[in-house]
């Protein structure tokens, strides 16, 4: 038998795997799935924010020439004829009358009609064409979500800035809240609901401007009609024309009660999010565990009698380890010095198909890949001969990964169809990005989860020792709350899809069972006691 082992945090398939059409979902670009693309989006808000700047500049300066001649123009007021009659008849007074609108009232009614700022203003459409869709508004919307409930955050704390006791210098709006309030309707999580609605009315909305107060207006009397709707059709009826209309025209506090009123109403009705193993991981309240140690490694080949590593036992029974700081900030930052444009990676084929991350392929052999494979031959004895691509991957705020096994599955026998090299023995993650609140490792069924300390490597078996499944290596990853997450795949050529992947904080790497058959040959099952 053999074994191998291959780095997975994070299963992600890429675009490049299915044939579609250029148009569907796959082959649009999504910012809300990484922190690199919201930088992307901060960026464009910047320089959004700068040409209005310019272009609101230059209506002010056309309104301040404009109030100059019209300064210039101040006489009393002529009120009766008889005035008017006076004023005209003196010779400096009617030559100055005709000759303003002979020559200079046309100028001026062309300098009003002449648009200005035509260059900022493109800026600003071309800047609003790549603005996020829906789909990104849709899944930032989930990822609050996903925050909230994996770590029971309370709306009213979320809404001033704190976060897991910690404060930030942002709050919420009251559109924010508004969003929110809405999303959680939708999902039929009404008590939220109710909670995000509340955040809202406690929030001055500052509409002191007449678009802001029409957008606010429209905010509320969305969901207020979606709301309404669903009263509507609890009772059997159907929404009409007339009902419609009084939405339309009811004032502001007769929306918010007909919303109150109806959340509260259906608070008995409201879904909630089940208390999972996974979520209790990630709340940090799984029994610590007790007679492990941490120590030098230096055993596994000849080199690490020169240069032992930090080993800390994180599990005897599955075999679980963390090795300190086997990756340095300038190798980091070497690896993510190749990238360029990043593509969508999902989850799998499956629906409902999620994205979680954006991704980006290093095909060349480089010094820095070289190296991480000698590194993880070091750490593990396994034999890392061939080197293909390494695929990068960055997730955004809210980005997680469900309950999976790194082991052959059904879904990834459909995607790895081709291989002959055996399953995947174990895996290894190199925690690669800075993510202060959330994003750790967790092993659900053993009551075990990992923090993401930038420079760590986390290793763990996915087999036993007769090549049998190991169901205990069942992992997932909590939400990042706060951070970025970096994480990446490594493959040698044992894997006919040949896929590597650098995500969620870390760069992992498989290994397959045929290429180490007499560096870890198939023995009996050994059962600890």
């Amino acid at each position: 038998m053999s074994s191998v082992l291959r780095v997975s945090v994070l299963f992600i398939l890429v675009h490049s795997v299915f044939s579609m059409d250029s148009n569907d979902l796959f082959f649009k670009k999504y910012y809300s799935s990484s922190v690199s693309g919201l930088v992307k989006l901060l960026k464009m808000e910047q320089e959004f924010m700068e040409n209005f700047s310019v272009y609101a500049n230059i209506l002010q300066k056309k309104v301040d020439n404009l109030n100059i001649f019209l300064d210039a123009l101040k006489r009393p007021n002529h009120n009766t004829h008889n005035e008017r009659e006076k004023f005209v008849s003196n010779p400096l007074n009617a030559f100055g009358l005709i000759r303003r609108l002979n020559q200079d009232w046309p100028k001026w009614q062309n300098y009003t009609q002449k648009q200005q700022g035509l260059g900022q203003l493109n800026a600003m459409q071309d800047i609003v064409s790549a603005a996020p869709e829906s789909f990104d508004m849709n899944e930032k919307l989930k990822a609050m979500h996903r925050i909230e409930t994996t770590y029971d955050l309370q709306p009213k704390d979320i809404a001033k800035g704190v976060l897991q006791s910690t404060e930030f210098n942002y709050k919420l709006t009251w559109r924010d809240c508004l969003a929110l309030a809405h999303h959680k309707f939708k999902i039929g999580e009404f008590q939220r609901s109710l909670l995000w609605f509340q955040e809202a009315l406690n929030i001055n909305p500052n509409g002191s401007l007449e678009i802001i107060n029409k957008l606010q207006e429209m905010q509320l009397k969305n969901f207020a009609t979606d709301v309404a709707k669903r009263s509507i059709y609890l009772s059997n009826q159907a929404l009409t024309n007339e009902t419609n209309s009084q939405l339309q025209d009811a004032k502001t506090k007769e929306l918010e009660q007909l919303i109150s009123s109806n959340l509260k109403r259906w608070i008995k009705d409201s879904s909630t999010t089940p208390l999972t193993d996974h979520n209790i991981g990630c709340r940090g309240l799984f029994p610590r565990k007790t007679n492990l140690v941490c120590r030098y490694n230096s055993s596994t080949n000849a080199f690490l009698k020169l240069a032992p590593l930090k080993m800390e036992e994180i599990s005897r029974d599955p075999y679980i380890v963390m090795f300190h700081e086997v990756i340095s900030d300038k190798e980091i930052e070497e690896m993510k010095g190749d990238i360029r444009e990043m593509e969508n990676g999902w989850t799998g084929l499956e629906d409902p198909k999620e994205i979680v991350s954006s991704v980006y392929w290093i095909r060349e052999e480089t010094s820095f890949s070289k190296r991480i494979n000698q590194r993880i031959s070091d750490m593990t004895g396994f034999k890392l001969e061939e080197f293909v691509a390494i695929q990068l991957a960055n997730f955004g705020v809210g980005g997680y990964f469900k309950p999976h096994f790194d082991y052959y599955t059904e879904r990834l026998r459909g995607v790895d169809a081709n291989n002959t090299l055996g399953d995947r023995i174990a895996s290894i993650i190199f925690y690669a990005g800075e993510v202060s609140q959330g994003g750790q490792t967790v092993f659900p069924d053993l009551k075990v989860v990992v923090e993401p300390k930038r420079g760590n490597a986390l290793f763990w078996f996915n087999k036993l020792d007769d090549s049998s499944p190991d169901p205990r290596s069942l992992h997932s990853v909590c939400p990042v709350i706060v951070g970025s997450r970096w994480s990446g795949y490594y493959e040698n050529k044992f894997y006919s899809s040949r896929h590597n992947y650098i995500l969620l904080s870390a760069i992992t790497k498989w290994l397959h069972y045929a290429p180490q058959l007499f560096v870890k040959p198939c023995s009996p099952r050994v059962r600890k006691e």
